[in-house]
């Protein structure tokens, strides 16, 4: 084998690897899309829309801060991230988007509904990935990993911010 084959034999290797770690990686951490539905009646004065992506932990966090609020004079609905695009912000008294990010930058929805929307002082953005440390810069937001164990932690934090937004009727919705 000549010196110029042996180079480029292990660059296609290389590159062979690097695709197939790509889709590994995408099998094994994508989220599902997550399941929409609606509590008490959309005529409610304060209105909370919950965007989301489908995994046994978001799903758990959602399903607390639903049952927490649920009692409340407060219209909720949760879809799907993908949903945010069909959204207007101005329906909302409050919004919470919970997405995990991918290689490094949230999901291109997420990217693409912020940069979409110039009045998001209403949002609040929930972060997950690996270890945590990622979340959106310049906006109401929290970041951690998706364990269990910290759950009612970031229950807590998510609280804490939407509860302002969602007990005054004059929010601001600038960023």
């Amino acid at each position: 084998m000549s010196w110029v084959k042996k180079p480029l034999i292990g660059i296609g290797i290389l590159l062979v690897a690097a695709v197939i770690f790509a889709f590994v990686y995408r099998a094994v951490y994508s989220m599902e899309e997550a399941s929409g539905f609606q509590v008490n009646t959309p005529s409610a004065e304060l209105k909370l829309f919950i965007a989301t992506q489908g995994s046994s932990f978001k799903d758990e966090l959602v399903s607390r801060l639903v049952d927490s609020l649920k009692n409340e004079s407060l219209y909720i609905r949760v879809d799907d991230i993908t949903e945010l695009a069909h959204t207007n912000v101005e329906d909302w008294t409050a919004m919470l988007i919970i997405h995990t990010w991918e290689y490094s930058r949230p999901p291109k929805v997420i990217s693409d509904f912020v940069n979409n929307h110039d009045k998001l002082g209403h949002a609040v953005f929930f972060g997950t990935s690996g270890d945590g440390r990622f979340k959106m810069e310049g906006y109401n937001a929290i970041s951690g990993a998706s364990r269990k164990s910290r759950l009612g932690e970031f229950y807590d934090q998510i609280l804490k911010k939407l509860k302002p937004l969602l007990d005054s009727t004059a929010v601001d919705q600038s960023h």
